[in-house]
Protein backbone atom coordinates (compact mmCIF):
# COMPACT_ATOMS: atom_id res chain seq x y z
CA UNK A 1 0.00 0.00 0.00
CA UNK A 2 1.12 3.75 -0.87
CA UNK A 3 0.77 6.55 1.07
CA UNK A 4 1.09 10.17 -0.07
CA UNK A 5 1.33 13.30 2.07
CA UNK A 6 -1.55 15.68 2.28
CA UNK A 7 -0.98 18.93 0.81
CA UNK A 8 -0.81 20.98 3.59
CA UNK A 9 -2.44 24.04 1.66
CA UNK A 10 -5.03 22.31 0.11
CA UNK A 11 -5.83 20.96 3.71
CA UNK A 12 -5.61 24.32 5.32
CA UNK A 13 -8.08 25.93 2.34
CA UNK A 14 -11.05 23.72 2.95
CA UNK A 15 -10.81 24.36 7.26
CA UNK A 16 -12.61 27.61 8.75
CA UNK A 17 -10.79 30.49 9.08
CA UNK A 18 -9.52 31.17 12.62
CA UNK A 19 -10.94 34.42 14.26
CA UNK A 20 -8.74 37.18 13.82
CA UNK A 21 -8.10 37.98 17.57
CA UNK A 22 -6.93 34.26 17.92
CA UNK A 23 -4.84 34.97 14.70
CA UNK A 24 -3.17 38.14 16.14
CA UNK A 25 -2.30 36.90 19.66
CA UNK A 26 -0.56 33.79 17.93
CA UNK A 27 0.99 35.74 15.40
CA UNK A 28 2.41 37.90 18.45
CA UNK A 29 3.97 34.69 20.64
CA UNK A 30 7.61 34.18 18.95
CA UNK A 31 8.59 32.29 21.75
CA UNK A 32 10.08 28.32 21.24
CA UNK A 33 8.49 25.56 23.13
CA UNK A 34 11.82 25.07 25.25
CA UNK A 35 11.60 28.74 26.43
CA UNK A 36 8.08 27.80 28.10
CA UNK A 37 9.15 23.94 29.36
CA UNK A 38 12.57 25.08 31.05
CA UNK A 39 11.35 27.32 33.28
CA UNK A 40 8.41 25.76 33.96
CA UNK A 41 9.94 22.64 35.10
CA UNK A 42 12.25 25.00 36.76
CA UNK A 43 10.10 26.51 38.67
CA UNK A 44 8.49 23.47 39.84
CA UNK A 45 11.59 22.10 41.11
CA UNK A 46 12.25 25.02 42.95
CA UNK A 47 8.03 24.58 44.48
CA UNK A 48 9.30 21.03 45.36
CA UNK A 49 12.59 21.88 47.00
CA UNK A 50 10.43 24.97 48.87
CA UNK A 51 7.59 22.64 50.45
CA UNK A 52 8.97 19.58 50.62
CA UNK A 53 10.56 20.59 54.47
CA UNK A 54 8.08 23.08 55.26
CA UNK A 55 5.93 21.09 57.14
CA UNK A 56 8.82 18.83 58.93
CA UNK A 57 10.51 22.71 59.78
CA UNK A 58 7.14 24.05 60.56
CA UNK A 59 6.81 21.04 63.06
CA UNK A 60 10.01 21.79 65.24
CA UNK A 61 8.66 25.40 65.30
CA UNK A 62 6.00 24.40 66.62
CA UNK A 63 7.46 22.15 69.75
CA UNK A 64 9.75 24.19 70.34
CA UNK A 65 13.02 22.38 70.94
CA UNK A 66 15.75 24.54 69.49
CA UNK A 67 18.71 22.38 70.52
CA UNK A 68 19.50 18.99 72.11
CA UNK A 69 19.49 20.45 75.88
CA UNK A 70 15.90 20.97 75.41
CA UNK A 71 14.74 17.67 74.25
CA UNK A 72 15.47 16.78 77.70
CA UNK A 73 12.06 18.04 78.76
CA UNK A 74 9.96 15.84 75.89
CA UNK A 75 6.79 14.80 77.25
CA UNK A 76 5.32 11.91 76.15
CA UNK A 77 1.84 13.84 74.95
CA UNK A 78 4.61 15.74 72.91
CA UNK A 79 6.40 12.57 71.48
CA UNK A 80 2.85 11.05 70.41
CA UNK A 81 1.84 14.36 68.32
CA UNK A 82 5.43 14.50 66.47
CA UNK A 83 5.38 10.31 65.83
CA UNK A 84 1.31 10.97 64.79
CA UNK A 85 2.69 13.68 62.34
CA UNK A 86 5.21 11.07 60.98
CA UNK A 87 2.78 8.51 60.68
CA UNK A 88 -0.42 10.91 59.16
CA UNK A 89 1.81 13.21 57.04
CA UNK A 90 5.57 12.27 55.96
CA UNK A 91 5.86 8.52 56.01
CA UNK A 92 3.00 6.68 56.09
CA UNK A 93 3.99 4.01 54.17
CA UNK A 94 6.99 3.14 55.37
CA UNK A 95 6.28 3.47 59.61
CA UNK A 96 3.77 1.07 58.83
CA UNK A 97 5.70 -1.70 56.97
CA UNK A 98 8.60 -0.65 59.96
CA UNK A 99 6.45 -1.49 62.55
CA UNK A 100 4.97 -4.69 60.48
CA UNK A 101 8.75 -6.13 59.93
CA UNK A 102 9.57 -5.32 63.86
CA UNK A 103 7.06 -7.47 64.37
CA UNK A 104 8.37 -9.90 62.03
CA UNK A 105 11.46 -9.28 63.31
CA UNK A 106 10.76 -10.53 66.93
CA UNK A 107 9.95 -13.95 65.93
CA UNK A 108 13.70 -14.55 65.35
CA UNK A 109 13.63 -14.99 68.87
CA UNK A 110 13.39 -18.67 69.28
CA UNK A 111 10.86 -18.02 72.80
CA UNK A 112 8.87 -15.20 71.09
CA UNK A 113 8.31 -18.31 68.44
CA UNK A 114 7.89 -20.94 70.66
CA UNK A 115 4.57 -18.82 72.55
CA UNK A 116 2.90 -18.24 69.21
CA UNK A 117 3.03 -21.45 67.88
CA UNK A 118 1.42 -22.80 71.34
CA UNK A 119 -1.30 -20.50 71.23
CA UNK A 120 -1.94 -20.82 67.27
CA UNK A 121 -2.54 -17.51 66.86
CA UNK A 122 -0.08 -16.88 64.00
CA UNK A 123 -0.29 -20.04 61.97
CA UNK A 124 -3.53 -21.10 62.54
CA UNK A 125 -5.59 -19.84 59.17
CA UNK A 126 -8.31 -18.36 60.74
CA UNK A 127 -7.25 -16.96 63.85
CA UNK A 128 -3.98 -15.37 62.87
CA UNK A 129 -6.02 -12.87 60.51
CA UNK A 130 -7.43 -11.45 63.53
CA UNK A 131 -4.32 -11.85 65.62
CA UNK A 132 -2.00 -9.49 63.13
CA UNK A 133 -5.34 -7.16 62.73
CA UNK A 134 -5.90 -6.62 66.44
CA UNK A 135 -1.91 -6.26 67.04
CA UNK A 136 -1.80 -3.46 64.99
CA UNK A 137 -4.94 -2.29 66.04
CA UNK A 138 -3.93 -1.73 70.00
CA UNK A 139 -0.96 -0.50 69.01
CA UNK A 140 -2.19 2.09 66.58
CA UNK A 141 -4.43 2.90 69.90
CA UNK A 142 -1.67 4.52 71.35
CA UNK A 143 0.14 5.37 68.25
CA UNK A 144 -2.34 7.89 66.87
CA UNK A 145 -3.98 8.73 70.21
CA UNK A 146 -2.93 11.12 72.81
CA UNK A 147 -1.61 9.37 76.57
CA UNK A 148 -4.47 11.65 78.16
CA UNK A 149 -7.17 10.40 75.82
CA UNK A 150 -8.82 7.42 77.51
CA UNK A 151 -8.46 5.35 73.82
CA UNK A 152 -5.09 5.28 74.53
CA UNK A 153 -4.95 4.31 78.13
CA UNK A 154 -7.65 1.40 77.46
CA UNK A 155 -5.01 0.19 74.63
CA UNK A 156 -2.17 0.03 76.80
CA UNK A 157 -4.90 -1.55 79.66
CA UNK A 158 -6.07 -4.17 77.00
CA UNK A 159 -2.29 -5.65 76.00
CA UNK A 160 -1.55 -5.80 79.75
CA UNK A 161 -4.66 -7.98 80.13
CA UNK A 162 -3.72 -10.13 77.25
CA UNK A 163 0.17 -10.41 78.29
CA UNK A 164 -0.49 -11.13 81.89
CA UNK A 165 -1.88 -14.82 81.82
CA UNK A 166 1.71 -15.67 80.28
CA UNK A 167 4.05 -13.37 82.21
CA UNK A 168 2.33 -14.90 85.38
CA UNK A 169 3.02 -18.70 84.12
CA UNK A 170 6.77 -17.40 82.67
CA UNK A 171 6.36 -18.14 79.14
CA UNK A 172 6.72 -14.37 78.65
CA UNK A 173 9.94 -13.25 79.58
CA UNK A 174 11.09 -9.79 80.84
CA UNK A 175 13.76 -10.13 77.96
CA UNK A 176 11.07 -11.16 75.45
CA UNK A 177 8.92 -7.93 76.08
CA UNK A 178 11.93 -5.71 76.10
CA UNK A 179 13.25 -6.72 72.90
CA UNK A 180 9.89 -6.62 71.50
CA UNK A 181 9.23 -2.43 72.72
CA UNK A 182 13.34 -2.35 71.17
CA UNK A 183 12.04 -3.03 67.11
CA UNK A 184 9.68 -0.30 67.92
CA UNK A 185 11.98 2.41 69.15
CA UNK A 186 14.53 1.31 66.16
CA UNK A 187 12.97 -0.24 63.73
CA UNK A 188 10.85 3.27 62.51
CA UNK A 189 14.05 5.50 62.66
CA UNK A 190 15.66 2.74 60.35
CA UNK A 191 13.39 2.70 57.79
CA UNK A 192 13.34 6.32 57.54
CA UNK A 193 17.43 6.70 57.17
CA UNK A 194 17.65 3.79 54.48
CA UNK A 195 14.19 3.62 52.37
CA UNK A 196 12.35 7.31 53.20
CA UNK A 197 13.21 10.29 51.46
CA UNK A 198 14.74 11.78 54.70
CA UNK A 199 16.27 10.74 57.93
CA UNK A 200 14.48 11.63 61.50
CA UNK A 201 15.96 14.56 62.61
CA UNK A 202 17.01 14.96 66.48
CA UNK A 203 13.63 15.64 67.29
CA UNK A 204 11.90 13.05 66.00
CA UNK A 205 14.60 10.13 67.39
CA UNK A 206 13.93 11.22 70.88
CA UNK A 207 10.26 10.98 70.53
CA UNK A 208 10.26 7.78 69.63
CA UNK A 209 12.74 6.81 72.91
CA UNK A 210 10.19 9.05 75.33
CA UNK A 211 6.99 7.58 73.63
CA UNK A 212 8.33 4.00 73.82
CA UNK A 213 9.87 4.38 77.03
CA UNK A 214 6.53 5.69 78.44
CA UNK A 215 4.97 2.73 76.70
CA UNK A 216 7.62 -0.08 78.51
CA UNK A 217 7.07 2.11 81.85
CA UNK A 218 3.16 0.83 81.45
CA UNK A 219 3.95 -2.73 80.87
CA UNK A 220 6.13 -2.72 83.88
CA UNK A 221 8.99 -3.77 81.83
CA UNK A 222 12.42 -3.71 83.71
CA UNK A 223 15.55 -2.08 82.48
CA UNK A 224 17.32 -2.44 85.50
CA UNK A 225 20.21 -5.76 84.79
CA UNK A 226 19.41 -5.28 80.90
CA UNK A 227 19.90 -1.44 79.67
CA UNK A 228 23.05 -0.09 80.38
CA UNK A 229 22.48 3.25 81.79
CA UNK A 230 19.19 2.21 83.55
CA UNK A 231 20.56 2.42 87.07
CA UNK A 232 21.99 5.72 86.38
CA UNK A 233 19.04 6.83 83.88
CA UNK A 234 18.59 8.49 80.75
CA UNK A 235 18.97 12.47 80.02
CA UNK A 236 16.18 12.25 76.92
CA UNK A 237 14.78 10.37 74.51
CA UNK A 238 17.79 9.99 72.21
CA UNK A 239 19.97 8.21 74.78
CA UNK A 240 17.57 5.63 75.92
CA UNK A 241 16.79 4.77 72.05
CA UNK A 242 20.76 4.21 71.71
CA UNK A 243 21.00 2.58 75.16
CA UNK A 244 17.75 -0.16 73.77
CA UNK A 245 19.29 -0.34 70.37
CA UNK A 246 22.43 -1.66 71.96
CA UNK A 247 21.13 -3.94 74.05
CA UNK A 248 18.89 -5.35 71.16
CA UNK A 249 21.85 -5.73 69.18
CA UNK A 250 23.88 -7.47 71.62
CA UNK A 251 20.35 -9.81 72.62
CA UNK A 252 20.46 -10.94 68.65
CA UNK A 253 23.47 -12.10 69.23
CA UNK A 254 22.40 -14.69 71.67
CA UNK A 255 18.80 -15.26 71.03
CA UNK A 256 18.22 -15.33 67.25
CA UNK A 257 19.84 -18.78 65.92
CA UNK A 258 18.59 -21.13 63.47
CA UNK A 259 16.24 -22.52 64.72
CA UNK A 260 12.86 -24.99 63.27
CA UNK A 261 10.63 -23.28 66.22
CA UNK A 262 11.61 -19.47 64.71
CA UNK A 263 10.70 -21.25 61.10
CA UNK A 264 7.55 -22.09 61.36
CA UNK A 265 5.97 -18.73 61.81
CA UNK A 266 8.24 -17.53 59.36
CA UNK A 267 6.69 -19.41 56.72
CA UNK A 268 3.39 -18.58 58.22
CA UNK A 269 3.57 -14.64 57.81
CA UNK A 270 5.31 -14.36 54.35
CA UNK A 271 2.36 -15.05 52.48
CA UNK A 272 0.56 -12.75 54.26
CA UNK A 273 2.88 -10.02 53.22
CA UNK A 274 3.24 -11.18 49.32
CA UNK A 275 -0.72 -11.62 49.91
CA UNK A 276 -1.22 -9.12 47.02
CA UNK A 277 1.38 -10.66 44.42
CA UNK A 278 0.12 -12.27 41.32
CA UNK A 279 0.89 -15.66 41.11
CA UNK A 280 3.73 -14.89 38.90
CA UNK A 281 5.46 -12.51 41.00
CA UNK A 282 5.26 -14.52 44.13
CA UNK A 283 8.64 -16.40 44.45
CA UNK A 284 10.59 -13.33 43.39
CA UNK A 285 8.84 -10.83 45.78
CA UNK A 286 9.03 -14.18 48.56
CA UNK A 287 12.81 -13.12 47.76
CA UNK A 288 12.68 -9.42 47.66
CA UNK A 289 11.20 -9.60 51.61
CA UNK A 290 13.97 -12.35 52.61
CA UNK A 291 16.34 -9.23 51.19
CA UNK A 292 15.11 -6.64 53.76
CA UNK A 293 14.83 -8.75 56.53
CA UNK A 294 18.91 -8.93 57.25
CA UNK A 295 21.28 -11.90 57.20
CA UNK A 296 20.44 -12.59 61.18
CA UNK A 297 16.98 -12.87 61.06
CA UNK A 298 17.16 -14.68 57.94
CA UNK A 299 19.07 -17.39 59.26
CA UNK A 300 16.97 -18.14 62.27
CA UNK A 301 14.09 -18.21 60.05
CA UNK A 302 16.08 -21.08 58.19
CA UNK A 303 15.28 -19.00 55.22
CA UNK A 304 17.61 -19.08 51.73
CA UNK A 305 20.09 -16.67 51.08
CA UNK A 306 17.81 -14.64 48.47
CA UNK A 307 18.63 -14.02 45.17
CA UNK A 308 21.24 -11.34 43.85
CA UNK A 309 18.96 -9.95 41.73
CA UNK A 310 15.96 -9.77 43.83
CA UNK A 311 18.17 -7.24 46.39
CA UNK A 312 19.66 -5.35 43.47
CA UNK A 313 16.20 -4.55 42.33
CA UNK A 314 14.50 -3.39 45.48
CA UNK A 315 17.32 -1.45 46.97
CA UNK A 316 17.25 0.32 43.16
CA UNK A 317 13.00 0.67 43.10
CA UNK A 318 13.75 2.55 46.75
CA UNK A 319 16.81 4.32 45.82
CA UNK A 320 14.61 5.52 42.93
CA UNK A 321 11.34 6.16 45.07
CA UNK A 322 13.35 8.21 47.08
CA UNK A 323 15.23 10.44 44.74
CA UNK A 324 12.00 11.22 43.18
CA UNK A 325 9.94 11.82 46.47
CA UNK A 326 12.48 14.27 47.87
CA UNK A 327 13.29 16.08 44.52
CA UNK A 328 10.47 15.57 42.17
CA UNK A 329 7.42 15.53 43.76
CA UNK A 330 5.05 18.10 46.29
CA UNK A 331 4.60 16.91 49.67
CA UNK A 332 1.24 15.11 50.96
CA UNK A 333 -2.24 17.50 50.45
CA UNK A 334 -4.23 15.75 52.65
CA UNK A 335 -4.10 13.53 56.20
CA UNK A 336 -2.94 9.73 55.86
CA UNK A 337 -6.08 8.27 58.50
CA UNK A 338 -6.57 4.74 59.38
CA UNK A 339 -9.47 5.00 61.73
CA UNK A 340 -12.79 6.38 62.52
CA UNK A 341 -13.71 7.94 66.08
CA UNK A 342 -16.12 5.59 67.90
CA UNK A 343 -19.66 5.34 66.95
CA UNK A 344 -21.82 7.97 69.37
CA UNK A 345 -24.40 5.25 69.81
CA UNK A 346 -22.14 2.14 70.16
CA UNK A 347 -18.68 3.49 70.94
CA UNK A 348 -17.17 0.95 68.58
CA UNK A 349 -14.47 1.53 66.38
CA UNK A 350 -14.31 1.46 62.41
CA UNK A 351 -11.55 1.17 60.28
CA UNK A 352 -10.95 3.49 57.14
CA UNK A 353 -8.12 0.86 56.03
CA UNK A 354 -7.53 -2.43 57.95
CA UNK A 355 -3.74 -3.35 58.93
CA UNK A 356 -3.89 -6.48 56.92
CA UNK A 357 -5.05 -7.93 53.94
CA UNK A 358 -9.08 -8.56 55.04
CA UNK A 359 -11.86 -6.16 55.70
CA UNK A 360 -11.79 -6.20 59.51
CA UNK A 361 -13.79 -3.32 61.19
CA UNK A 362 -14.46 -1.82 58.02
CA UNK A 363 -17.83 -0.53 57.59
CA UNK A 364 -19.28 -1.31 54.16
CA UNK A 365 -20.45 2.12 52.46
CA UNK A 366 -21.44 2.54 48.98
CA UNK A 367 -17.69 3.98 47.93
CA UNK A 368 -15.94 1.17 49.77
CA UNK A 369 -17.76 -1.76 48.96
CA UNK A 370 -18.70 -1.06 45.26
CA UNK A 371 -17.20 2.24 43.67
CA UNK A 372 -13.92 2.37 44.18
CA UNK A 373 -11.00 1.55 42.57
CA UNK A 374 -9.71 -0.84 44.88
CA UNK A 375 -12.72 -2.25 45.44
CA UNK A 376 -12.80 -3.64 42.12
CA UNK A 377 -9.42 -4.51 42.08
CA UNK A 378 -9.73 -6.22 44.93
CA UNK A 379 -12.80 -8.01 43.85
CA UNK A 380 -11.21 -9.17 40.40
CA UNK A 381 -7.90 -10.37 42.63
CA UNK A 382 -11.03 -12.37 44.60
CA UNK A 383 -9.97 -11.18 48.10
CA UNK A 384 -12.87 -9.76 50.57
CA UNK A 385 -14.10 -6.05 50.43
CA UNK A 386 -16.37 -4.54 53.16
CA UNK A 387 -19.53 -5.84 53.86
CA UNK A 388 -18.33 -9.50 52.96
CA UNK A 389 -18.90 -11.76 55.64
CA UNK A 390 -19.51 -8.83 58.28
CA UNK A 391 -19.68 -11.38 61.27
CA UNK A 392 -16.57 -12.59 60.35
CA UNK A 393 -14.95 -9.49 60.04
CA UNK A 394 -16.94 -7.40 62.35
CA UNK A 395 -17.60 -4.86 60.21
CA UNK A 396 -19.90 -3.50 63.34
CA UNK A 397 -16.13 -1.96 64.52
CA UNK A 398 -14.81 -3.30 67.48
CA UNK A 399 -14.90 -2.83 71.40
CA UNK A 400 -10.96 -2.26 72.79
CA UNK A 401 -12.26 -4.91 75.06
CA UNK A 402 -12.43 -7.79 72.27
CA UNK A 403 -9.64 -7.02 70.82
CA UNK A 404 -7.30 -10.03 70.76
CA UNK A 405 -7.83 -13.72 70.55
CA UNK A 406 -10.97 -15.03 69.68
CA UNK A 407 -11.42 -17.53 73.04
CA UNK A 408 -10.45 -14.20 74.76
CA UNK A 409 -12.74 -11.73 73.23
CA UNK A 410 -15.18 -9.66 75.85
CA UNK A 411 -12.90 -11.00 78.83
CA UNK A 412 -10.88 -9.34 81.25
CA UNK A 413 -13.28 -5.84 81.64
CA UNK A 414 -12.71 -5.29 85.36
CA UNK A 415 -9.01 -5.96 85.12
CA UNK A 416 -8.46 -3.88 82.55
CA UNK A 417 -10.32 -1.12 83.96
CA UNK A 418 -8.21 -1.21 87.33
CA UNK A 419 -5.34 -1.37 85.20
CA UNK A 420 -6.60 1.70 82.87
CA UNK A 421 -7.01 3.57 86.61
CA UNK A 422 -3.43 2.49 87.48
CA UNK A 423 -2.72 4.15 84.08
CA UNK A 424 -4.34 7.20 84.35
CA UNK A 425 -1.69 8.20 87.33
CA UNK A 426 1.01 7.53 85.72
CA UNK A 427 0.82 7.25 81.34
CA UNK A 428 -2.52 9.29 81.54
CA UNK A 429 -0.85 12.31 82.62
CA UNK A 430 1.39 12.43 79.58
CA UNK A 431 4.59 13.53 81.34
CA UNK A 432 7.96 13.34 80.70
CA UNK A 433 9.53 9.85 81.54
CA UNK A 434 12.56 11.23 82.19
CA UNK A 435 11.89 13.92 84.62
Amino acid sequence: MNFSVPDIPAVAAILPPLPQPLLDVLSSVSVSWKQLVVPGVLSYLALCRALRFRREHAMRRKMGFADRASLARMTTREAQEIIYFLASWEFPLFNFMALQFGLFKTYGVESISRLLLATGNLTDPVRSLKRFEDTAALIGEWLLHSPTEDRAVQGIARMNFLHSKYVKEGTISNADLLYTLSVFVVEPPRFCRLYEWRSLNEMELCAFGVLWKSVGDAMGIEYKGYLKRAETGWRDGIEFAEDIAAWAKAYEVVAMKPSTVCAKPARALIPMITYWVPWFAKPFTTEVVISLLGDRVREAFMLPEPDVAAGATVFSLLTIRRFVLRYLMLPRFSEFKRINGPDPQTGRMTQKIPYGNYPFYVKPTLWNRWLSPAAWAVWLYGGKVPGDDPEEFMARGYLISELGPTNRMGLGIEEMEADATRLKGSYGRGGCPFG
